[in-house]
């Protein structure tokens, strides 16, 4: 089955606490020292940051990067797992691990042609697919590709950001192989059928939201209204 027939649906808006976090470094905390890439927009000078994370990475009170809001196509198997466990799919969360802008060299890591910057992002570990906390299954694409579409932009807001990953396989998370949610996680995959994933996040909106500290600086929040996990 193809992505546009089955995926499940997710959002995550600051307000509830989800969302990504978007940072440089200086070299004082737990990240090396890096600040991404500067090019010339149609807007104006604009400087990539290098580090990109679910907000939960940087904000101990968050909940993560997405939850889900609704399972679309066939997923019979792990729709009555969810319900017999008494979960429901708001309770799947995805969390992005750090993530990179890796060497940033233009050209190779990022390009900017026509009014659309594309860069090349590398997370540092498996993505986790979780039933809240516990982490039910991970896949691991080898890069990320963000997109920022200047054409017809005024000012920054108006600048059209999406996500995608390459397609990978998914597997249970070692915690899920014979935990309690064993069963939920052995479910997902036999209903992906053979299927890899990627995700598609539609949007990313930064908010006015900042944040500093712990070698932390440049720190901004961003939400993201609409993305799924695609089966392809």
């Amino acid at each position: 089955m193809n992505g546009s027939n089955q995926s499940v649906t997710f959002t995550g808006h600051v307000r509830d606490g989800f969302g990504i976090a978007l940072w440089q470094a200086d070299g004082s905390g737990p990240e090396p020292k890096a600040t991404g890439h500067t090019f010339v927009t149609p807007v104006e000078p604009i400087t990539a940051h290098y580090y990109i994370a679910s907000r939960d990475y940087v904000d101990v009170a968050a909940r993560g990067g997405l939850h889900a809001t609704a399972l679309v196509g066939e997923w019979p198997t792990f729709a009555a797992a969810l319900a017999a466990a008494g979960r429901k799919v708001s309770d799947l969360v995805i969390r992005l691990p750090l993530t990179t802008a890796g060497p940033d060299r233009e050209g190779e890591d990022w390009f900017f042609r026509d009014g659309v910057e594309t860069r090349f992002l590398r997370p540092q570990a498996p993505l986790p697919l979780s039933l809240q906390v516990s982490a039910l299954l991970e896949f691991a694409p080898p890069r990320l590709v963000l997109t920022e579409d200047y054409r017809g932009a005024r000012e920054f807001a108006d600048v059209r950001i999406s996500l995608v990953s390459e397609a990978t396989p998914a597997r249970a998370a070692r915690s899920a192989l014979d935990g309690p949610f064993a069963a939920i996680a052995g479910a997902f995959i036999a209903d992906l059928a053979g299927g890899s994933v990627r995700i598609v996040v539609d949007s990313i909106r930064l908010t006015p939201a900042t944040f500093v500290g712990n070698g932390r600086t440049s720190g901004r929040f961003a939400e993201i209204p609409s993305a799924r996990l695609e089966v392809i």
